[in-house]
């Protein structure tokens, strides 16, 4: 007897899945972020319609998960944050979006969309008086980031956008001919930081040219600061907010 679809795991393999049903919960994750302003024109090169800028602020993340997570383990993260808005919803955007381990590529692509690609590294390092985060691809340094940790500070600092992260689900056609899915998706996940192991301070930020992985595109013209600790994040299912159709 074939496998009934009601006997079929979350997604494929259906025989065994690759990963469960989100929410996907993060514990004790090192977070490094750096916040900078860009050029409004720099950022419309890098959102997809129908989404607009809505500040020049961008936000560089890296994070590094050694155990406790829901969707697999000792994994690092880095992205790019911009500020969009579309009908009334205020959210942020990742036009670029790195991991080093295959499972977060998968499901994040495939429940939500995000714009993921395996990078060759990504690490956060203690140097003398900073905290280096840094992600490597196809021999560039695409995204290089330094934070000196100098007084006490909480996730809640960071300018996140108050509706949530908005994501591209681009799934192409099949057939010949065929329509993909295209939706815009917004979800409302929660990042918060752990009291007493989270800091701020001066920052910088650098992008080296790859025209593969162009993050030199959001080239920093004013950095406000950057942030390094320990926080904890909580992600749900999302909601389409748009159909390409």
């Amino acid at each position: 007897m074939n496998l009934p679809v009601a006997e079929w795991g979350y997604t494929n393999p259906i025989l065994r899945d690759l990963y469960g049903e989100p929410p996907l919960i993060w514990r004790d994750a090192e977070i490094h972020l750096v916040v900078y302003r860009t050029d409004l024109a720099n950022i419309e090169r890098v959102i997809p319609e129908p989404l607009k800028p809505r500040t020049d602020v961008v936000i560089v993340w890296h994070s590094r998960l050694e155990l406790a997570a829901t969707q697999g383990s000792q994994s690092g993260e880095a992205a790019i944050y911009v500020q969009v808005e579309y009908d009334g919803l205020e959210g942020d955007y990742e036009p670029f979006l790195y991991v080093d381990s295959h499972l977060p590529v998968v499901a994040g692509r495939e429940i939500w969309g995000y714009q993921k690609k395996m990078a060759s590294s990504i690490r956060i390092v203690r140097d003398m008086e900073a905290v280096l985060a840094q992600t490597d691809r196809l021999g560039h340094q695409i995204m290089k980031a330094l934070v000196v940790p100098t007084r006490e500070a909480d996730l809640g600092d960071v300018p996140w956008s108050k509706d949530g992260v908005f994501s591209l689900k681009y799934i192409p056609a099949t057939e010949e001919g065929g329509e993909p899915i295209r939706e815009l998706v917004l979800t409302e996940g929660r990042f918060t930081s752990q009291p007493g192991h989270f800091f701020g301070g001066p920052a910088s930020v650098t992008f080296e040219r790859s025209e593969i992985d162009p993050t030199y595109l959001l080239e920093p013209t004013d950095v406000i600061g950057g942030f390094f600790g320990k926080g904890d994040l909580f992600l749900p299912k999302g909601r389409v907010v748009h159909n390409y159709r």
